[in-house]
């Protein structure tokens, strides 16, 4: 079957690879659309790894990765398997606390596929299915995304009476603004360097949008905003945020590096928390704000290009020309 490898740093093949038999608990899902993940992508592709680890990446990266917001049509499923059938539409959303896959238990270190392929098999369980017809592949894909973001939803709690802002307007942000809306703060702003971004997030719910360095960034205050969800990992948005935030900032970025805190966030009593919860990602929440409609990710979905375009699509993602690129796997 086709899938896609890097070889090297900015270099890839696409490539014959067999098809995996799942294990017991294991589906096989034809894959439909692979959703470029900017950070991830773009990191293997320079040669950084994105958690920082000596030694990483390694080349050649494995078959398939780093893709992994993909959705499709199941095709097999292992003998044990009974929460999802054959002709079922699914979308990868993560992996639940608390269950051993027997692939990782029967053979120590081996691993499947990312998501780059034709053929990508998973634990039952790290799929959920939709309603056929109810939405696209393109946008199935982002639940892995979005229950993700989700977590920040989950760990910034009842926002009633709250001034809240999020920054970074990359696809992480404007669904977290979306998602954040419908916890009753009293005031949503989107922060971004990109005026056009700024605009999509008015469009999309905030009720403001500001522009670091701009004039109304300069008036505002040190206690401008109660709660700060960082979606940038940009380390100077980090420290603007704690500069006008009295209360808390959540980061759900992965930091670029490290960045400075303000002595005045001390003085101000601001906490600094990260969004992963003892109960890991809430894929089923996930899956409602998508199909309720209270996360709309159609404007993020810029781009769709064949999986053979794959540096084309990461120069789109690096020119910040394209919000989302769909990759898709043909025959």
């Amino acid at each position: 079957m086709k899938g896609l490898q890097i070889t090297a740093p900015g270099h890839f093949q696409i490539i014959d690879v067999p098809e995996l038999d799942p294990y017991p608990d294991e589906v096989v899902v034809r894959v439909e659309v692979c959703n470029s993940c900017t950070h991830w992508d773009l990191t293997v592709w320079d040669g950084i790894d994105i958690f920082g680890r000596k030694g990483h990446p390694e080349y050649p990266y494995y078959v398939g990765g780093p893709g992994h917001e993909l959705s499709g049509t199941i095709v097999e499923t292992g003998s044990d398997v009974s929460t999802v059938a054959v002709g079922d539409h699914v979308a990868l959303w993560g992996n639940p606390p608390g269950v051993k896959p027997m692939r990782a238990s029967s053979n120590p270190g081996s691993r499947a596929y990312g998501g780059y392929v034709k053929y990508f098999v998973t634990h039952e369980r790290s799929v959920l299915a939709f309603p056929k017809g109810a939405l696209n592949w393109r946008e199935m894909g982002m639940l892995e995304m979005l229950s993700c973001v989700a977590q920040g939803v989950v760990v910034a709690g009842d926002l009633t009476g709250q001034r809240v802002a999020v920054s970074g307007m990359g696809p992480a942000g404007l669904m977290m603004l979306q998602a954040l809306k419908s916890r009753g703060p009293d005031e949503l702003t989107a922060i971004d360097v990109d005026a056009g971004r700024c605009d999509l997030a008015v469009s999309l719910g905030a009720d403001r949008a500001v522009k670091p360095g701009s004039p109304e960034w300069n008036t505002l205050k040190e206690n401008e905003f109660t709660v700060t969800v960082d979606c940038s990992g940009v380390p100077a948005a980090l420290e603007g945020g704690l500069e006008h935030t009295a209360g808390r900032l959540i980061i759900f970025s992965v930091p670029e590096r490290d960045f400075r805190v303000p002595h005045t966030s001390r003085l101000r009593g601001t906490s600094i928390e990260y969004t992963r919860t003892p109960a890991g990602r809430p894929g089923r929440y996930a899956r409602e704000l998508l199909l309720s409609g209270q996360v709309n990710v159609k404007p993020l979905l810029t781009h769709e290009l064949p999986i053979e375009q794959f540096e084309d699509g990461l120069g789109l993602l690096r020119r910040r020309e394209a919000l989302k690129v769909s990759f898709t796997m043909g025959d």
